[in-house]
C-alpha cells in the first residue's frame, strides 16, 4: 500500500551487528567555494572525474563479485521529481534526513535544521510563530512582520504546500523523512520556491502491528514524550495513530520578573489512514492537531532609556556578559499562542502505465501574540495581535514511465487561502509625549492557479534530457484600515497641530489618523522553465547541468497603505555531480551553481513601527557545495558537508537610519538615501560545515555502543541590506559541538541514549530584527544535557 511519495531510506546491503547502527546514518555533506567559485564552478565535474575516476570504475567491478555480508551504504529513495528514485541518479541538489538522523540530533522543529545541511540557514523565533529560514542566501523577510508576504523556501507537509512561516516552529512528531531541496523548484513544486523546498514526510501507517514510545528529559526544564501505534484495521485499512507533548520551561531569564523565558507547550495528536480496496487504487488521509503555547524572547542589542536620544548601532557595554548569562529585562510578557488543523486526502490510481494522483489539502490556523518590542524593563514599545488563516489546496497529476526510456509528469494546481490580522504597534514616546497606539487591520484573499510538465528522455544507458515548465497565475485582493489614536496625554504642545493650537494638550483616546479602508488587487502571471542534461561520466558517476527560473508573486504590507510590490523573478544555473564508490562505501556529491535575481523582496524596518517590503533591482549569488559520507570500517562512520556562498546585490537604491544620528526610540526621524549596490545579502554565511564522526563498540554479547560527535559552523552574517551596524546588527560566527552516546541490545526491543546539544556553550546571535529602528536579537540556546529511552513493539 506504499505509494513511495517521500524520503524512504533503504539498506541495500546486509551489514554486520555492529556496522548496522554506524551506517543508520544517512548522506552527510561536503562544500566549499571561494570568492572566485564562478570561475571554478564548471570544473567540479572534470576534477572529480579526473580524481576519482580510476576508483570509480574500480569499485563498479567490484561490486559486481562483493561479499553481500560486507557493510554498505545506505540506499536514499526521495521524491524530488515526483517520482521515486535513488538520490544519486537525481540532478538537484537534495539532502534527505530519515527519522533516525532527526531524533538523533534532536531535531524538534524545522528551524532546528539550521547547519545539518550546505547552505540553509534557519533563525530562532522571534515570536508570531516566525523563525525565518534561507537557502543558498535566499529567505523570506529577516523576522517576519509583514503576515502576507510569501515565502521563497516552499514547505510541504505530506505533499501539501504551506503559505507563509505558520509551520516553521510547529513540533515535529513522528516524522519519517524531510527532504531539502536546494535551489527553484518552480516547475514541479510551484508556488514561490525560488529558493528551495522542504519536503516534511510524516511516518505512514503499516501492514505489521507496531509501535513505539520514547521519553526525553534534558536540562533547562524539558519534559518531551513521543510516541505511535500502528497496523491493520481490515485486510484492506490500514491506521496509524501518533502523539507528542512538550514541555520546556525555559533556558532565559527575564531579571525584571524574575520569570523563566523562551520555554514552551507543545501538543500535537495525528491519524493517519491508508485504505486500498483494489491493487489499482490506494486512499490515504492525514488529520492533524497541534497547538503551542510558547513565550520567546528577545535581547536589546543598543541601549535604550525613556527619552534619552541613542543609536541603534551603539552596542550595550554588558551585551556578551548578558548572552553568556541568557539574561533578559523586559517589563511586557511576551505571548505566542498557536492552533493548527491539517488535513491532508491522497487518491492515487494506476491507470495501465500510468498513474493519477490527487492531493486535497486543508489547514487552518490561528495565532495570537504579543512582544515587548524594545526588549527593555521600560515602557517604550509594545506589539501584539492577532492571525486567522485558512487555505485549501488541490493538486492533480498524471505521470507515467515508458521502460525508463521516457518518464512524464503532467498536473494542475489551485491554492486559495483567506487570511485575517488585527495587529496593534504601541509607541509610547510618539507624538509629543502623548504615545500612540496604531491598528491595522487587514485582509487578504490569495487564489493561484498553475498547470506544469515534467518530461525526461534516456537517449542513451549515459545521456538523458529533461524539459519542463510551470505557467502561475495569481491573483490577491487586499483590503486594510489603519487607526492612530493617543495612548495618553501629550506635554504642551510646541506648534499648531491640526485642531490643537500651540500650547494645548492632545488628550488620551483622540484619534489622530482614521482613514477610509484602503482596498487594491494585484494579478501575476509567470513562466518557469525547467532543463536538465544528464551524463553518466563514469559507473556510478553522473554529472548534469541545469538551467532553471522561479517566480515569487509580489504582495502587500500588512503595515501601510501602499500598492502591491513588485514579483521576485531568478534565473539558476547548476551543474553537479554524484558518486557512489569503493564498494558502496564512499558517497560523494558536488554542486556548483550561479543565481541572477531580478526585484529581489527585501524587508525594511519603519522607524516609528511596523516593517515594509521593498524590491531590489538585482541581486546575483553563487556558490559551490560537496556533500559525503563514508564508511572507514563496520565500526567506525563519516559524514560531513562545507559550503562556500558569495552573494552581492547588484542594483538597490533604498533608505537608511544614518549611522551618526542620535534619536529617541519611536520618533520620526530623516531618512538618508544610499545605493546598497555591492552588500551581501543578509542570512548567507560565506562559509558553513557540519562534521560527524560515529563509533560503534560492541559491549559483549548482549549491547552494542554508539558514540556520536557532531560539529557545525555557520560564518557572520548580516541582518540588513544596507550591511549597516557591523556591531548591532550582524550576528557572529555559530561553533557547536553536539556529543550523544546510546545503548542499543541486541535481542531487546528498547535503546537509551545519554547527549549533550551544544557541550561548548557557544552563544550566537541567530536573528537581529529592527523594531523602530533598534536592534533586537535572538539567541541561540546554552548547552544541554539530557536522556532518552525508547521503548519498541513488533
Amino acid at each position: 500500500m506504499d505509494r513511495g511519495r517521500c524520503g524512504k531510506i533503504h539498506t541495500v546491503k546486509k551489514p554486520t551487528r555492529a556496522s548496522a547502527r554506524a551506517a543508520s546514518c544517512f548522506e552527510g555533506i561536503l562544500s566549499f567555494q571561494s570568492t572566485t567559485c564562478a570561475g571554478r564552478i564548471a570544473l567540479v565535474p572534470l576534477i572529480l572525474a579526473v580524481a576519482l575516476g580510476p576508483g570509480a570504475a574500480h569499485s563498479q567491478t567490484d561490486d559486481q563479485a562483493a561479499d553481500e555480508d560486507l557493510p554498505a551504504l545506505e540506499t536514499i529513495i526521495v521524491t524530488a521529481q515526483r517520482r521515486d528514485e535513488d538520490l544519486q541518479d537525481v540532478p538537484i541538489a537534495v539532502t534527505a534526513l530519515d527519522e533516525t538522523f532527526l531524533v538523533r540530533h534532536d531535531v524538534q522543529s524545522i528551524e532546528d535544521l539550521s547547519g545539518f545541511v550546505p547552505n540553509l540557514y534557519a533563525t530562532n523565533s522571534v515570536n508570531y510563530g516566525a523563525a525565518p529560514m534561507s537557502i543558498r542566501g535566499i529567505g523570506g523577510a529577516n523576522g517576519g512582520g509583514n503576515f502576507f508576504n510569501d515565502e521563497p523556501v516552499a514547505v510541504y507537509l505530506d505533499e501539501m504546500y504551506i503559505g507563509r512561516l505558520s509551520f516553521s516552529t510547529s513540533d515535529l512528531v513522528d516524522i519519517e523523512s524531510i527532504q531539502v531541496l536546494r535551489g527553484p523548484q518552480g516547475s514541479l513544486f510551484g508556488r514561490n520556491a525560488t529558493a528551495g523546498a522542504l519536503l516534511v514526510q510524516p511516518a505512514r501507517p503499516t501492514a505489521e502491528p507496531e509501535g513505539y514510545l520514547r521519553l526525553r528529559f534534558a536540562g533547562h526544564g524539558e519534559r518531551r514524550v513521543l510516541g505511535a501505534l500502528s497496523g491493520p484495521l481490515t485486510e484492506n485499512l490500514l491506521a496509524r495513530l501518533a502523539f507528542g507533548y512538550t514541555d520546556v520551561d525555559g533556558w532565559g531569564e527575564n531579571t525584571f520578573t524574575g520569570e523563566d523565558v523562551n520555554g514552551r507547550e507543545d501538543k500535537t495528536v495525528r491519524l493517519s489512514l491508508a485504505w486500498q480496496p483494489s491493487t489499482e487504487v490506494t486512499a490515504e488521509l492525514m488529520l492533524e492537531r497541534s497547538d503551542q503555547e510558547a513565550n520567546p524572547a528577545t535581547i536589546n542589542v543598543a541601549p535604550v532609556a525613556p527619552g534619552q536620544p541613542s543609536s541603534p548601532f551603539i552596542r550595550r557595554d554588558d551585551l556578551d556578559e548578558a548572552l553568556d548569562d541568557a539574561e533578559y529585562s523586559f517589563d511586557e510578557p511576551s505571548v505566542n499562542e498557536t492552533d493548527a488543523t491539517n488535513a491532508v486526502f491522497t487518491l492515487s490510481w494506476k491507470l495501465g502505465d500510468a498513474t493519477l494522483t490527487a492531493v486535497t489539502g486543508y489547514r487552518d490556523y490561528q495565532l495570537l501574540g504579543k512582544q515587548d518590542s524594545d526588549s527593555t524593563r521600560f515602557t517604550l514599545f509594545t506589539n501584539g495581535g492577532a492571525i486567522d488563516s485558512r487555505q485549501l489546496s488541490q493538486e492533480l497529476r498524471l505521470s507515467g514511465n515508458d521502460d525508463n526510456a521516457f518518464v512524464w509528469t503532467v498536473g494542475a494546481y489551485h491554492y486559495g487561502e483567506d487570511t485575517d490580522v488585527v495587529f496593534d504597534i504601541n509607541n509610547f514616546q510618539g507624538l509629543f509625549g502623548a504615545g500612540t497606539q496604531a491598528r491595522f487591520d487587514a485582509r487578504q484573499r490569495l487564489d493561484s492557479w498553475a498547470v506544469f510538465a515534467d518530461a525526461g528522455y534516456a537517449f542513451t544507458d549515459r545521456l538523458s534530457l529533461t524539459l519542463g515548465g510551470r505557467f502561475s497565475t495569481e491573483e490577491k485582493r487586499f483590503d486594510n484600515k489603519q487607526t492612530v489614536w493617543t495612548i495618553g496625554e501629550s506635554i504642551p504642545l510646541p506648534i499648531d497641530l491640526g485642531p490643537f493650537p500651540a500650547g494645548s494638550r492632545i488628550p488620551g483616546g483622540a484619534a489622530v489618523v482614521d482613514p477610509p479602508v484602503f482596498s487594491s488587487v494585484a494579478d501575476f502571471d509567470n513562466f518557469s522553465p525547467r532543463a536538465v542534461v544528464e551524463y553518466e561520466l563514469l559507473p556510478k558517476m553522473l554529472t548534469y547541468a541545469s538551467y532553471s527560473e522561479g517566480f515569487k508573486s509580489g504582495g502587500f504590507i500588512s503595515f501601510g497603505l501602499s500598492p502591491a510590490f513588485a514579483e521576485e523573478e531568478v534565473q539558476a544555473f547548476e551543474i553537479g555531480v554524484k558518486s557512489t564508490l569503493f564498494q558502496r562505501r564512499l558517497r560523494l556529491n558536488a554542486a556548483g551553481f550561479s543565481y541572477d535575481y531580478t526585484n529581489l523582496q527585501v524587508r525594511l524596518p519603519v522607524p516609528t513601527g511596523g516593517v515594509t517590503i521593498d524590491n531590489a533591482g538585482a541581486a546575483r549569488v553563487r556558490g559551490l557545495e560537496f556533500e559525503g559520507s563514508l564508511l572507514v570500517s563496520d565500526r567506525l562512520r563519516l559524514d560531513g558537508n562545507i559550503a562556500f556562498l558569495d552573494t552581492e546585490l547588484e542594483k538597490f537604491d533604498t533608505q537608511q537610519v544614518p549611522e551618526d544620528l542620535m534619536f529617541v526610540l519611536g520618533a520620526p526621524i530623516p531618512l538618508e538615501s544610499v545605493n546598497a549596490a555591492g552588500n551581501e545579502l543578509t542570512r548567507a554565511p560565506e562559509i558553513s560545515l557540519f562534521a560527524s564522526l560515529q563509533y560503534a563498540v560492541d559491549l559483549g554479547k548482549d549491547f552494542e555502543g554508539l558514540f556520536e560527535l557532531a560539529y557545525r559552523y555557520q560564518d557572520d552574517v548580516f541582518f540588513l541590506e544596507t550591511n549597516q551596524g557591523r556591531n548591532t546588527f550582524k550576528g557572529g560566527s555559530a561553533n557547536r559541538l553536539d556529543l550523544r552516546f546510546a545503548l542499543h541490545p541486541y535481542r531487546r526491543p528498547w535503546d537509551a541514549a545519554l547527549y549533550v546539544n551544544n557541550l561548548n556553550d557557544d552563544r550566537t546571535i541567530t536573528q537581529v530584527t529592527a523594531l523602530g529602528s533598534y536592534p533586537n536579537a535572538a539567541v541561540s540556546p546554552p548547552r544541554q544535557y539530557g536522556v532518552e529511552f525508547t521503548y519498541r513493539w513488533h
